[in-house]
């Protein structure tokens, strides 16, 4: 929320002291980038689930059937 009495003051102020308000403001934002970016770089790790299905029968392949068909 912006207090309108407190920019009317920064208005009527040096332009010195605008720009030493603008660093600690911008200062101010660093430190909250930083503060999160270590916290999004940690990842959690999650187990996942890997669901076992049957395609009916085993297939048995000949690979060398296969690349001959291709022309390798």
């Amino acid at each position: 929320m912006i207090d309108f009495n407190t920019v009317d003051r920064i208005k009527k102020s040096s332009i010195e002291e605008r720009i030493q308000i603008i660093e600690l403001i911008l200062q101010s934002v660093k430190n909250d980038i930083q503060i999160k970016s270590k916290t999004v770089g940690k990842t959690k790790f999650r187990q996942f689930k890997i669901r076992k299905f049957s395609l009916g029968e085993e297939v048995h392949v000949n690979r060398d059937e296969i690349y001959s068909e291709r022309g390798f």
